[in-house]
């Protein structure tokens, strides 16, 4: 059986087909790896923004509004809800209460269960808040036909679903 080979009788065709598979393929990935770098900058100045005028950083903001959404909280599913680990979020309700802006309650019923509230100053501040997003991102986004938002929606919720598959032990 003869095998088919590129023009200048060099590779056979189906290894051309993988190189070329493999180099748009690492194409994406850089192309993906820069995009996530500019987001991760764009969120990062602005948290610093937010930290200078407000005393407040874009993870701490984002705690708040979700208490506001979820009320009385455990850290565990404030963490859920807000996408990071229970040691993280401990960070930040530590700093947030140094702040008053909320409190830890102790379940009445079951004393080991330990409740963060939104104080009256934490609820003030999520009614005053900027947005958790850099500025004229919202105006942006809402620009954007409903489609191309609900689909940007999905891709970056595929992405992150993506990013958080483990890889198999021994690979980096």
């Amino acid at each position: 059986m003869e095998q088919k080979t590129d023009m200048q009788g060099l590779l056979p065709s189906g290894e051309i087909e993988s190189q070329v598979a493999q180099q748009v393929g690492a194409n994406d990935s850089i192309r993906i790896l820069q995009s996530v770098r500019r987001i991760a900058q764009c969120v990062e100045q602005h948290s610093k923004r937010l930290k200078t005028t407000h005393n407040i950083t874009s993870p701490q903001l984002v705690a708040l509004m979700a208490m506001a959404q979820l009320g009385p909280s455990t850290l565990k599913s404030l963490g859920r809800a807000i996408h990071l680990s229970s040691s993280t979020v401990v960070g930040i309700v530590d700093r947030l209460e140094e702040k008053k802006l909320v409190c830890r309650e102790r379940d009445t019923r079951d004393r080991r269960n330990v409740y963060v509230t939104l104080t009256d100053l934490g609820k003030t501040l999520v009614n005053e808040a900027p947005s958790a997003l850099p500025q004229g991102f919202s105006s942006a986004l809402g620009a954007l036909p409903q489609n191309d938002r609900h689909t940007l929606v999905v891709v970056l919720e595929q992405f992150a679903t993506l990013l958080e598959i483990k890889a198999p032990s021994g690979d980096i």
